[in-house]
């Protein structure tokens, strides 16, 4: 370490003095007038990037107005060695007042205009190297660097774009993405993505540009292919969700929903993916996977009334799976899921007779009459004078009732339900009906005249004849 210490010592002395000895030669060339010698010793001291001692040289030989064009570009160059910015910018910008044509000084004036932070002039600098030199491409990716840095993307666009029809980098295949998409030039943005990813197929943030222009676009199956292609790992959640939603669009519902399950196992807090992973595995009749994500959705967001009566409706289905079919308790305990399920959709919006309907095909299957007919009476409060707007659900409540009553034998019962049917659908098996109920209440007034109704419709309809007979009122 030490032998090395006094070996670099000995390199400094060594360089200073030969500097000094370099100094001397021209200030003794500059006594004799012999500028030229001088000029080409501060040269020399310039390409050792000896800016000091170079600056002593060129300052005298700038006193005494030494002719060479160059000598203003060399003093800059001595002070920009030295760090002295300002200065270094001062002698450039009088060495191009005599050499305006001089693309290489202008690129040192913008240097150094870059590291005095002084963007509006380096880029202006930049600009005029393109108007001398229209096929520059390190003064238009210059250009574009300071105004992307700067956040002013549409100029950078317009500047990476003319770099890119001179040379392509991936840089500015990624910087002109990024600008493009900032700015929602969407069109442009994907334009220029894909020709970027053609040439660097491996890069992931290129992909995401372009993925992400083409989404905005709405061309969806090529977002979806874009975004696939990127590893799990480098992709944002939000980023997954495009995905999902991408392959959603363009029909691909098996890698949707891979894509949604992936952004709900990273952020539980986007509840309104529950819903399109449940709908999903419902269309697919996948109801486990189903009733799985309308309970989160359910859980999130109490209130969802279309989580409830799905989750309810996933349950009501598993009870004709295979494992309902082999094991009669896993079939009463998704019955009795379905019930509670569909129970909270009626509380949040009673109305809603579908869900009603699907809650009686449950209490049915559970064997629960009482709560069968507790439910086509609240049917028929709901529906009270509208009979006509629901007509449908008005002859399902009252045949519903009317027949549970026949098969309890309760015939009196019975009879007024069947009666408001007739307001629209009026046949003979349901007039055989009311007349049979009449006669088993002892009716008979009644049962005669519905006879005789049927008979009007059918003249040679047996039971009714039977009814007439056993009356005595054939």
């Amino acid at each position: 370490m030490k032998r090395f210490t006094l070996f670099l010592a000995i390199v400094l002395i060594t360089t200073t003095v030969f500097a000094q000895g370099k100094v001397e030669v021209a200030q003794k060339a500059i006594d004799k007038k012999d500028y030229k010698t001088a000029f080409n010793i501060a040269q020399e001291l310039l390409s050792a990037n000896d800016g000091v001692s170079a600056s002593r040289i060129l300052i005298q030989l700038r006193q005494l107005d030494y002719p060479d064009v160059k000598l203003y570009e060399y003093l800059g160059d001595a002070y920009s060695l030295q760090g002295v910015n300002e200065l270094a910018i001062t002698n450039y910008l009088e060495a191009e007042a005599k050499d305006s044509m001089n693309v290489a000084l202008k690129f040192k004036s913008a240097k150094m205009y870059e590291k005095q932070k002084r963007w509006t002039e380096a880029i202006n600098k930049y600009l005029k190297i393109v108007t001398i030199d229209p096929k520059n491409a390190q003064a238009y990716v210059n250009g574009a660097s300071i105004m992307f840095q700067a956040k002013r993307y549409a100029d950078a666009a317009i500047l990476y774009e003319k770099y890119l029809a001179i040379d392509q980098s991936k840089d500015a295949y990624l910087k002109i993405t990024k600008a493009l998409c900032q700015i929602k030039s969407w069109e442009k943005a994907y334009t220029f993505g894909a020709k970027g990813v053609e040439l660097n197929p491996d890069d992931v943030q290129l992909k995401k540009n372009t993925g992400l222009a083409a989404y905005a676009l709405k061309k969806y199956s090529e977002a979806a292919k874009y975004y696939s292609s990127i590893p799990d790992s480098s992709l944002t959640v939000d980023e997954l969700e495009s995905a999902a939603r991408s392959f959603q669009i363009s029909g691909d519902g098996v890698n949707s929903m891979k894509y949604f399950e992936k952004v709900v196992k990273l952020d539980s807090t986007r509840s309104s993916i529950y819903l399109e992973l449940a709908n999903g595995f419902f269309r697919e009749k996948n109801y486990s996977n189903a009733a799985k994500y309308y309970a989160a959705k359910a859980k999130v967001d109490s209130t969802n009334e279309i989580a409830w009566r799905y989750l309810g409706l996933s349950y009501f289905q598993l009870k004709d799976s295979d494992s309902a079919k082999a094991n009669k308790e896993y079939k009463m305990e998704v019955l009795e899921k379905s019930r509670t399920a569909l129970l909270k959709a009626v509380a949040l919006s009673d109305t809603n007779f579908t869900t009603r309907s699907f809650l009686i095909q449950t209490y049915k299957g559970m064997d629960s009459t009482q709560a069968v007919l507790g439910q086509y009476k609240e049917i028929l409060g709901i529906i009270g004078n509208r009979d006509a707007e629901f007509k449908d659900w008005y002859l399902e409540a009252n045949s519903g009732l009317a027949f549970a009553a026949y098969e309890r034998k309760n015939y009196a019962v019975a009879v007024p339900y069947l009666v408001k049917m007739l307001k629209y659908r009026s046949n003979a098996d349901l007039l055989l009906m009311i007349s049979s109920c009449y006669l088993q209440s002892g009716n008979n007034d009644a049962a005669i005249d519905y006879a005789r109704r049927v008979l009007k419709i059918n003249p040679n309809h047996k039971d009714a004849k039977k009814i007439l007979r056993s009356l005595s009122a054939d």
